[in-house]
């Protein structure tokens, strides 16, 4: 199997005799489809290792195996990763390369789904796109008219209780697809994983990590999502980040209580440091974005982030060039190789949107992308030039573009300007 995908637009229908899901996906036209839209996502080794496999016999075995109930898959590792601008680290679970990408074919099957959760969900989704939730929200005066709740679920994937997550699991899916259910149960009932090489007996949660774990976040709350879709003026949830917006602050401190008790029955808890009951017409911060005066821009937090993480990387970059590891032209190409990733995600992988795919098409106004601009373009000069005073100053903009360079305020009008002609 090439890539090159004829079937662009193959939906995964359920079926009317019962078929499983698993049986559903072994066509090679299906798998084409997948990959048609994986390659829309991915590029590199990683499109490439997806490719190879979803494409193969392999694949097909494995998916005829979960038919028949053969569930034997090896044990997760557990990983610890550090927050990006944060000391403290999560900890994912994660399987070894042929059954991580099964898991993600079978998330891809499973968006048949989609249709049971609230339009307000927008998490791990391929039916609804959160810019629409900010569209509304600035098409409505919202955060300027309405009190807005925002909270945040600790540890989110880690204190999901399978035994309060399965049987909502059977509600959805026990009649339509008991084989795709028996196999979610027994990734839920596993209770074991390796750490540090060594097997350890214990609950994994919702599987942080994994690829159906994003499924497990988005029915552990589907009733506070039916809940408050019907008591406020517009709700969102991204996984454990949810904000609601009401007429009143009675409505909002109602809203807040409804959250805590729901929240309680599962064995979750609030973020208190992140709660916030914020006031019409104050700045509200919402996955990655500011809302302000009517307006959007990239999140205070979020450019913290990346300038933190650019400059990490060219703080590397100039000590490697002191210890004769690289030359300055190399360190100069790496460094603009990483800001082209960061922001334009070339060669980067699926797990989360570069800023051209998602903070392109949602921001009203680029203040924020020219403070990034000046900070790339002030890294790209101490690393070519090793200098950090008035010297760096040697190497002009030009000298950037040609080193590849692609300012964030020209792609962002670019962008706008090759979507208008569309």
């Amino acid at each position: 199997m090439g890539k090159e995908f004829a079937l662009h637009n193959m939906a995964v229908e359920p079926s009317d005799t019962g078929e499983a899901l698993f049986t559903r996906l072994c066509p090679q036209d299906m798998r084409e489809a997948f990959l048609h839209r994986k390659a829309q996502r991915i590029r590199g080794p990683e499109l490439d290792e997806l490719v190879a496999y979803i494409g193969s016999d392999d694949c097909v075995h494995d998916l005829k195996a979960l038919a028949s109930g053969d569930f034997s898959f090896p044990a997760a590792h557990q990983v610890k990763l550090r927050k990006s601008h944060s000391n403290r680290k999560r900890i994912i679970y994660v399987y070894p390369p042929r059954q991580n990408m099964l898991m993600k074919y079978l998330v891809w099957g499973m968006r048949e789904y989609d249709g049971l959760f609230s339009d307000s969900l927008y998490s791990f989704r391929q039916s609804v796109n959160v810019a629409h939730l900010f569209k509304k929200v600035i098409r409505n005066n919202y955060a300027q008219g309405l009190y807005t709740v925002k909270v945040d679920v600790h540890d989110y994937g880690h204190s999901i209780h399978p035994e309060l997550l399965i049987p909502m699991l059977r509600d959805i899916m026990d009649k339509r697809d008991p084989k795709l259910l028996a196999f979610l149960e027994y990734m839920l009932n596993r209770n074991e994983y390796l750490r540090d090489g060594k097997l350890v007996h214990a609950s994994m949660g919702g599987l942080p990590g994994v690829p159906v774990g994003c499924f497990f976040n988005n029915v552990y709350l589907m009733d506070l999502d039916s809940a408050m879709d019907a008591q406020s003026q517009l709700y969102s949830r991204y996984a454990d980040d949810i904000c609601v917006f009401v007429n009143s602050a009675d409505e909002a401190a109602e809203a807040l209580k409804q959250i805590r008790a729901c929240t309680l029955r599962l064995g979750l808890e609030l973020n208190e440091d992140k709660t916030q009951l914020i006031e019409p017409g104050g700045s509200i911060e919402l996955l990655g974005i500011q809302i302000r005066n009517g307006n959007l821009d990239v999140a205070d937090n979020t450019l913290d982030k990346a300038k933190s993480r650019l400059t990490h990387y060219a703080n590397k970059l100039v000590r490697w060039e002191h210890y004769g590891k690289i030359t300055r032209q190399e360190a100069a190409q790496r460094m603009v190789g990483r800001i082209n990733r960061y922001f334009y995600s070339d060669g980067m992988t699926e797990h989360n949107l570069s800023w051209r795919d998602f903070f392109f098409h949602v921001i009203t106004r680029p203040d924020s992308l020219h403070q990034i601009d000046l900070v790339c373009q002030d890294l790209i000069r101490i690393v070519a030039t090793g200098k950090r005073g008035n010297a760096r100053y040697r190497l002009r903009y030009e000298d950037m573009r040609a080193l590849g360079y692609h300012p964030l305020v020209h792609e962002y009008y670019l962008s706008h300007k090759e979507r208008s002609t569309r």
